[in-house]
């Protein structure tokens, strides 16, 4: 049974497989965060454009333990976009050269590789240009897989039903590589700290078309055993913003 549940988990992943990412935590030099957007920012305009294999998103971590870190990710449509040895490539020789000595520690053991599963995200019809996100990580039991992905699939398609156009986007990333345990962080786009909350009053009556949907008490029933799918103290929020004189499409 648990091999038969792992597998359907792994075909629903798999069948909804987007985008792939990579992310690193870079701890900068005090007093050269100014330094380090500037030339982030020229090295991504370069070499990392639309027409370019990957693309680059800098984010400052706002909370936690790495708050006032960099969280730069690079983001191609698979695995085969990113280079071997990007060190070697012409953007990273740039980087190593003008970039590289504005920071005290780039975490390249802190690595991670991410899949937008896209059947269990959703977006407005219109991108918003919010800048920061509210990032919930979870990691999950391997014997509760369908619990958690049922959960995730389902409020996406609610939300798709829905159709209120005023909710946040919500992008579903699963770990691929990098993680301990099944990790997978959910982002949802707001304004600023006062949309966050204001978004999140509108739940309700998404959670009344869940069950309009699914029947009613599924939505309860449905939260429920992804809660009690996960591992214990697994759940953890962060607030990122994104820089944008320092990311790709700016």
């Amino acid at each position: 049974m648990r091999k038969l549940i792992t597998i359907i988990a792994i075909l629903f992943v798999g069948s909804t497989y987007g985008q792939t990412a990579m992310s690193r935590t870079i701890e900068v030099k005090d007093g050269q965060m100014s330094k380090f957007i500037e030339m982030a920012g020229k090295k991504t305009k370069m070499y990392n454009g639309s027409d370019a294999d990957t693309q680059f998103y800098t984010w400052r971590i706002l909370t936690g333990p790495n708050a006032g870190k960099i969280w730069r990710v690079e983001v191609g449509e698979s695995l085969a976009s990113f280079e071997e040895n990007p060190y070697d490539s012409p953007g990273g020789k740039y980087w190593q050269k003008n970039v590289g000595p504005t920071i005290k520690d780039n975490n390249s053991n802190r690595t991670v590789i991410w899949g937008r599963a896209n059947g269990a995200s959703w977006s407005p019809d219109e991108p918003t240009g919010d800048l920061m996100r509210r990032a919930i990580f979870y990691s999950y039991k391997s014997s509760h897989e369908e619990d958690f992905w049922r959960y995730r699939q389902r409020i996406a398609k609610t939300r798709e039903a829905h159709n209120d156009q005023s909710l946040p986007a919500t992008s579903v990333w699963w770990c691929g590589s990098g993680c301990d345990g099944n990790t997978v962080v959910v982002f949802f786009s707001h304004a600023g700290y006062e949309d966050a909350l204001n978004d999140q009053q509108k739940n309700q009556a998404l959670w009344d078309k869940y069950d309009e949907i699914y029947g009613e008490g599924s939505h309860e029933q449905d939260v429920n055993r992804m809660i009690e799918s996960l591992e214990p103290n697994s759940q953890r929020t962060r607030h990122l913003m994104l820089i944008p004189e320092a990311s790709s499409g700016n």
